[in-house]
């Protein structure tokens, strides 16, 4: 992924602005609560939580990032954060929730291109409009749209929970209006890890289960290339 010089001076203000503003309301006084640390390293002894906390600060810029960089990419026509309201069947959103269910329990992992089956094989009776918000909504120039939400390595369950019902809702509401056989063309679904915490292959054990990778999951380099890099859209 090349990044222009507007992108990455945008990335290291945003970046410095963050960190200044922790910085000057962070309460640097409170001890570690490790009596051994907090008499060696003093002042400096709550250093690590000043870390931890500025890592978990840092989402929205990642956010902002995100978004930044997808303008910069002239592939795309539209990028911005999403209200997404459409229509859900009382049968798709149980099918959803049950699905979400199962896949935590289960060991055989996410099947992208079946679950998206399952939800057009739903019924459509009692239809309500549904409302939820997409962190990052792209729309190509051949019109296909990417609905995307974005995490950290170590999101809580709760987090992924929902992100993979969303990611499914809009399965369901786009399913009005796109047949079965042209929705890969036409809308992709992702959970995108800003980046891998850990050596090696990516494995949560609560998103690994829920979402499959390469297809429903994009970790670090496939997650802000298909950002940023033109070719890499022809295979999503």
């Amino acid at each position: 992924m090349t990044l222009n010089g507007e992108v990455k001076d945008f990335i290291k203000e945003n970046l410095k602005g963050t960190i200044k503003k922790k910085i000057e309301n962070y309460d640097f006084s409170k001890k570690s609560g490790n009596p051994f640390v907090d008499t060696i390293f003093k002042r400096f002894s709550n250093v690590k939580s000043f870390i931890h906390s500025m890592a978990t600060t840092f989402g929205d810029d990642y956010e902002k990032i995100a978004r930044k960089i997808a303008e910069s990419n002239p592939e795309f026509e539209e990028v911005k954060k999403f209200n997404f309201t459409g229509k859900i069947s009382d049968d798709e959103s149980a099918l959803i929730k049950n699905m979400v269910k199962e896949l935590e329990e289960s060991k055989e992992g996410s099947d992208y291109d079946e679950e998206i089956k399952l939800v057009y094989g739903a019924d459509e009776n009692n239809i309500k409009d549904t409302k939820i918000t997409i962190d990052l909504y792209l729309r190509n120039q051949e019109g296909k749209e990417f609905f995307i939400e974005m995490k950290g390595p170590d999101p809580n369950k709760k987090e992924v929970r929902a992100a993979k019902e969303d990611l499914l809702n809009v399965v369901a509401m786009k399913k009005r209006e796109i047949n079965k056989e042209d929705f890969h063309d036409k809308v992709a679904i992702i959970f995108g890890i800003y980046y891998n915490n850990c050596k090696g292959e990516y494995k949560n054990w609560k998103v690994s289960p829920l979402f499959e990778r390469g297809k429903g999951l994009l970790v670090q380099e496939e997650f802000w290339d298909l950002l940023g890099v033109k070719g890499h859209l022809t295979s999503y």
